[in-house]
């Protein structure tokens, strides 16, 4: 295979997920981008936990993490309570909206990966599973 028929597919693959994302999470009347989901399932599985925690684990820059929080918490999915260490910071739990908004983009997704895997073997997809994490860690 030719690296610029490798590029070619990884690129329509990553787009067409992308846009299969979306247009599950329109259909389920979910008005929240990418950046928030990510955000979100990055405070689940930290949670409790700071600004600072979720800017490194998104790989995102303070300011648009500060941004994204903004929004969560004035749609309530979100919560801000005091650090028990660190006067200056406040860890970042979710509301039980953010819990049910959550189990809504996890049953989009659901959909959405049965999709993509449809028609393929259990052999295959771990296949594809361990092939992505080795490319993943090779360009990490």
């Amino acid at each position: 295979m030719s690296d610029t028929t490798m590029g070619e597919s990884l690129h329509q693959l990553m787009h067409a997920y992308k846009r299969a994302l979306r247009q599950a999470y329109a259909e389920a009347e979910l008005p929240l981008t990418v950046s928030h989901i990510r955000t979100l399932k990055a405070i689940r599985r930290q949670a409790p936990c700071t600004a600072q925690h979720i800017a490194h684990h998104t790989q995102r820059d303070k300011a648009q993490i500060t941004r994204l929080l903004r929004d969560l918490l004035d749609a309530d999915i979100i919560v801000r309570t005091p650090h028990p260490d660190d006067r200056r910071s406040q860890m970042l739990s979710l509301t039980a909206h953010g819990q049910a908004v959550l189990a809504r983009v996890d049953t989009c997704e659901r959909q959405v990966h049965a999709r993509l895997s449809s028609g393929m073997a259990p052999a295959d997809l771990e296949a594809f599973l361990r092939l992505s994490r080795l490319m993943i860690s090779n360009l990490n």
